[in-house]
């Protein structure tokens, strides 16, 4: 214990000076693992391994998880997927990138988030018989959506946060 006037001002400085320093830290090292635990540790197909995935079984997304060597989870259909996701039995749901917009941007919207790039990309096409007389319309009518813009429009409505 200082024994001089100046000896106890400078002590009771150092303490109140090493209890915010302490608090700081403290404060510091909360918020790092707070935003780290937010963000998540997922941010792309590099960071799956190690991880529990859940997809659908037989899918594309099934395969290429399985030539990855990326611990997965085969399920019946997405429902299930999105149930295990939401009890945190799985880390991530890997599928059609357009099926997993839709839902983080409407039942699962603020629950989850689509994160990383588009591991492999795959167009979706229109069945018809051979020699189909709609062919030639159904093709000039999606030209035309894609031109005029009605495309990206109904992409934002249905694929994009809220």
């Amino acid at each position: 214990m200082p024994h001089t006037r100046w000896g106890r001002v400078i002590a009771v400085f150092w303490m109140f000076a090493s209890v915010v320093f302490v608090a700081y830290f403290t404060a510091a090292i909360t918020t790092s693992l707070t935003v780290r635990e937010l963000h998540g540790s997922i941010h792309g197909p590099d960071d799956l391994h190690g991880k529990q995935v859940a997809t659908v079984s037989g899918s594309t997304s099934a395969a290429y998880l399985r030539d990855h060597n990326i611990n997965m989870e085969g399920l019946a259909n997405l429902d299930e997927a999105y149930a295990a996701l939401e009890s945190g039995k799985v880390d991530a749901v890997v599928y059609d990138s357009p099926v997993l917009l839709y839902y983080a941007s409407h039942e699962g919207s603020d629950k989850v988030q689509v994160v990383g790039p588009i591991f492999r990309k795959e167009s979706y096409g229109i069945v018809l018989a051979p020699g189909s007389p709609y062919r030639k319309p159904i093709n000039q009518a999606l030209l035309m959506l894609m031109e005029n813009g009605t495309y990206q429009d109904l992409y934002d409505k249905w694929f994009q946060s809220k």
